[in-house]
């Protein structure tokens, strides 16, 4: 019995998903466009609404809002269980990453997390 209330307690503990975070107002501005984030410095933070349009290679995606198109590289756990079509309006968060090497252009957004919008 004295092993079985430990065991329950671990199960118990485990199997909860929490949800945390801060819920309230911020001083940090996202980039809101796909102009804004082309022009953006590295690991800077980027909400953007548009449509995930094409499948280039690997986990890169082209992404086009109504200011422009870029790369975004989208690892296969971000999908989840979402299914995005290219007619799926789409909300993706993230950092733009590829510029510390000015010798291999390579910016793209390092997509983190995506939510179907319609």
């Amino acid at each position: 019995m004295k092993s079985f209330i430990p065991a329950l307690f671990m199960t118990l503990i485990l199997s909860t998903t929490a949800y945390a975070g801060f819920n309230g107002p911020s001083d940090a501005r996202a980039v809101t466009t796909v102009q804004e984030a082309v022009e953006a410095g590295e690991m800077t933070t980027c909400v953007l609404e548009g449509n995930i349009i094409r499948h280039t290679e690997r986990n890169r995606y082209l992404f086009q809002d109504k200011s422009g198109s870029m790369v975004v590289d989208i690892p296969p756990h971000v999908f989840a269980l979402v299914d995005v079509t290219p007619q799926d309006h789409v909300r993706i968060t993230g950092e733009i990453g590829g510029k510390k090497r000015p010798d291999v252009q390579d910016p793209h957004l390092r997509v983190r997390y995506i939510e179907k919008l319609s």
